[in-house]
């Protein structure tokens, strides 16, 4: 599944990645891939927003795309 990053998580990983995610992964177990190979994002990939496609999806949902985005959160004014 290829992965797209944004902000602090595309600096830290690179903008896209591939992870091997068996069939049937959910969105929380991507994320566990990722974390297991770039523990350094562990808190900034907990508090993002998952994207497949056109829409967010849950933690407990499979993406449905062979594209995820993820969009960590951002602070500013």
């Amino acid at each position: 599944m290829r992965i797209r990053l944004y902000g602090r998580l595309g600096d830290a990983i690179g903008r896209e990645t591939e992870v091997d995610a068996p069939d049937g992964s959910t969105v929380a177990d991507i994320r566990q891939l990722l974390t297991a190979s770039h523990p350094a994002v562990t808190e900034a990939l907990a508090r993002s927003r998952a994207c497949a496609g056109d829409r967010l999806v849950r933690d407990d949902e499979r993406p449905g795309s062979d594209v995820l985005e993820f969009l960590p959160p951002v602070s500013g004014g």
